[in-house]
């Protein structure tokens, strides 16, 4: 029996990229009203393995899942304050906090007392009084280049995004894997856990000590090399067997948890924790981790849900949080056309 799927991330997500019915005359999809967005789990795993083969292979192209990179618009992300917002401001003040109640990563927090930043891998702690750092403590992962990091603070404890995934940063190189780090600040700080999900991160927000992260991740599926000569239409066609073809965990994404003693687990979200919009390519899917800074990672995890869409934009209240795609940022992939040979 199909359910709706409900989740205790209030997930909205608006999958625009997925839906738009075509472009304006200047490029770009024209506004929609996408109504109310209805989330349905898949019956069990073959139903989902079933729709997501097919989906995908409605939209892989001749040259794999590529497509336009999403373009982040900084100045459109931060939070405008007014004068009128400023008269009652504390002492000292947050960072990137639009919505009452819930915070935004930042490369650097302060709670008046101390200043944390993070930047090439090493964790800051700076005392606001004397101005000196007090503390550091390096995140880097391996000796490779360290990833671009924001942080969110709750307390004595700080959770560290590295960003990783397939940006380029101060190197010719890849730089280390996505990762959420778990540090203790209460003294001399210390790493308490790490999450490595699959995927990209997309985004994060903070509801008290509660923080919600988005991740990004298309299906690993290893695609066929093209023989020489081979069209576009023969390379799509050899494309969408391999997609048929492809086992359930191409799909479902993969976290691995490190604790503070050094030991390893790896976790794969169930099929009954994914759903699905009405429209969808089944070319990527959003996952929710959810990490407790006043628990800390325990048995459950990041206690994961995931979501065949795809999206770049994250937006959250205190009850609800919203992923969005914005179509401008995306262009779908010309199709090929097979032109018979002249007789």
């Amino acid at each position: 029996m199909i359910r709706t799927a409900v989740t205790t991330a209030a997930l909205a997500a608006v999958t625009a990229a997925c839906t738009s019915g075509g472009t304006s005359s200047e490029g770009s999809a024209p506004p929609q009203s996408l109504g109310a967005v209805r989330l349905v789990a898949y019956n069990d795993c073959d139903d989902l393995l079933a729709e997501l083969r097919e989906r995908a292979a409605e939209n892989v192209g001749p040259w794999g899942f590529g497509g336009a990179m999403p373009m982040m618009m900084e100045d459109s992300a931060r939070a405008e304050v007014s004068p009128s917002q400023t008269k009652q401001a504390p002492d000292h003040s947050t960072t990137n906090v639009h919505e009452a109640g819930v915070d935004e990563p930042d490369l650097v927090k302060t709670d008046g007392n101390r200043v944390i930043t993070v930047t090439d891998g090493t964790l800051r702690i700076i005392d606001t009084a004397t101005r000196k750092v007090t503390a550091t403590l390096d995140l880097a992962q391996d000796g490779r280049p360290a990833a671009p990091a924001d942080l969110l603070v709750s307390g004595d404890r700080a959770l560290v995004l590295f960003r990783g995934g397939d940006i380029m940063y101060k190197a010719i190189g890849p730089i280390g894997d996505t990762r959420y780090v778990l540090v203790d600040l209460a003294g001399e700080p210390k790493i308490m856990g790490t999450v490595k999900p699959r995927g990209t991160y997309v985004d994060a927000r903070m509801v008290g000590s509660t923080i919600r992260i988005v991740t990004r991740d298309q299906p690993e599926i290893m695609l066929p090399q093209p023989r020489d000569g081979a069209s576009e239409a023969e390379r799509l066609r050899t494309n969408q067997e391999a997609v048929r073809r492809a086992p359930v965990d191409a799909w479902l994404p993969e976290i691995e948890i490190t604790d503070a003693s050094g030991a390893v687990r790896k976790d794969t979200v169930a099929c009954e924790r994914v759903s699905h919009p009405a429209d969808y390519t089944g070319t990527s899917l959003l996952t929710v981790h959810t990490i407790d800074l006043a628990k800390g990672i325990t048995a459950a995890g990041t206690d994961p849900i995931s979501l065949a869409a795809d999206g770049d934009i994250v937006y959250g209240t205190g009850t609800s949080l919203y992923v969005a795609s914005n179509p401008r940022w995306w262009r779908p992939i010309p199709m090929p056309v097979e032109t018979p040979a002249p007789a």
